[in-house]
């Protein structure tokens, strides 16, 4: 398994596709950041039903903003599964990884560690640059309470993101190649979302679907048991996911 740990996070990254997608978003997310919160005022009034009537500071507005935006973390999913699991399919280098004796769980436990962590850190790149920008200020001077409502949104954006990625990567093991996977991805994607949107948050199943409810997750003064459902969920989605992969991959003809 360690072995297998270091020969994956090698070639993680030292892939050089997956550096370019990371300079690409890096560079959107820094042009998107500076089109949208530039021109807001350092204090902002009214910020939503709950800052009616207070004031809300622009660096705090940001990550509340930021860390609630899931926009980018279903397309890069969608890219990162293909390029990391896919490809490996595609050129039979997981293949070798079976023949030379690894068992097919060791295999699927580093790959997708790997998959969770690059895809996580690359949705994760709007916010930070966007922070970066316009929230040191708010983040310098955090309060105790303040801390503690960052440290909660940090750890509920990355168990959210591991959800939002689910269909994604069951869709790599189902096809086990690159432009399969990237278009069966987008359509699923585009069509999950237009189908959570119609049900309009009507059921537990839409309310908590992740997509929808990260936003209302990263609320300062949201409720516990809105955030314990939304987690629970979240993480029964990561579980039925890798069971769903492992099936999936244990069943695999590799030739």
């Amino acid at each position: 398994m360690l072995r297998l740990l270091r020969v994956e996070g090698k070639k993680t990254i030292q892939n050089v596709i997956l550096w370019v997608v990371f300079g690409i978003m890096l560079a959107i997310s820094f042009l998107y950041s500076k089109a949208t919160f530039a021109k807001f005022p350092e204090i902002l009034n009214s910020y939503s039903m709950q800052y009616a009537g207070e004031s809300i500071t622009r660096g705090e507005y940001v990550f509340l903003r930021t860390m609630g935006d899931a926009s980018f973390t279903a397309w890069m999913a969608v890219i990162a599964g293909a390029l990391l699991i896919g490809f490996d399919f595609q050129n039979r280098t997981i293949n070798t990884l079976v023949f030379a004796g690894n068992r097919r769980a060791s295999i699927l436990i580093v790959k997708l560690l790997y998959f969770y962590l690059s895809a996580i850190l690359l949705s994760a790149l709007y916010p930070i640059t966007a922070c970066l920008i316009y929230s040191t200020k708010w983040l310098s001077g955090l309060t105790q309470d303040d801390a503690r409502y960052v440290w909660r949104c940090v750890a509920c954006r990355a168990l959210i993101d591991m959800a939002m990625m689910s269909f994604s990567l069951i869709i790599v093991f189902i096809f086990k190649d690159i432009i399969r996977s990237l278009i069966a991805s987008l359509i699923v994607t585009v069509t999950l979302a237009l189908f959570i949107n119609a049900l309009s948050g009507n059921g537990f199943i839409a309310e908590y679907f992740p997509a929808r409810v990260i936003r209302v997750v990263m609320q300062r003064n949201i409720g516990a048991e809105t955030i314990k459902n939304a987690m629970i969920y979240s993480a029964v989605m990561v579980a039925v996911t890798c069971a769903s992969c492992y099936l999936l991959f244990r069943k695999a003809d590799l030739k």
